[in-house]
């Protein structure tokens, strides 16, 4: 009996779970990354060595009306060597990070094939020269995306501005980058 409960419960479940990929969004995005502001120590880093590529998805459900919360996971890599020591917590330098985060976005529809998504988001970024999950840093950000609907898959651009704390290692940047978004 207490078999068939649980597969009564798994099959309950995996429906629960099918209904509400319906209106899941995955969004993977790219960006390259203007360092404007640079604070490094114990070295000096100049801000035009620090800019980076980051990729990653956004995970999002909806749960207003052009509201999207949701998760994110992306990656981080200094474009140039003599940045690593930002992406340090203990001393140790390294030229990527791993980032998981929580995303926000809500958009205001322009007409029905284009809106501009406001994104928000916020989480733990660890150096992945060392990987530790107790040596890790900050990272957070916004964005505004122009995005054009092509039936289930959208396509955007747009800028925003994006803060990077590893102890007291901190970069600002400005993200210009490219998204696409599949609706399931």
């Amino acid at each position: 009996m207490k078999k068939l409960l649980v597969v009564f419960l798994a099959v309950i479940a995996a429906g629960v779970f099918a209904f509400s990929m319906e209106d899941l969004k995955v969004t993977v995005f790219g960006n390259y990354n203007f360092a404007v502001n640079v604070s490094s120590t114990p070295t000096t880093v100049e801000a035009s060595a620090a800019s980076y590529l980051d990729f990653g998805l956004d995970l999002t459900y909806p749960v207003a009306e052009n509201l999207d919360l949701g998760l994110g996971l992306g990656f981080a890599w200094l474009l140039k060597p003599e940045a690593t020591p930002l992406l340090s917590v203990d001393s140790t330098p390294s030229q990527n990070a791993l980032d998981l985060f929580a995303v926000f976005k809500y958009s205001v529809e322009l007409d029905r094939e284009s809106k501009i998504v406001i994104r928000g988001f916020g989480g733990a970024s660890w150096p992945m020269n060392e990987f530790a999950f107790d040596k890790f840093g900050w990272v957070f950000g916004a964005s505004a995306n122009y995005t054009r609907y092509f039936e289930d898959f959208v396509v955007g651009f747009g800028a925003g501005v994006e803060m990077r704390i590893y102890g007291k290692n901190s970069v600002i940047a400005v993200p210009v980058g490219a998204n696409f978004e599949i609706n399931f």
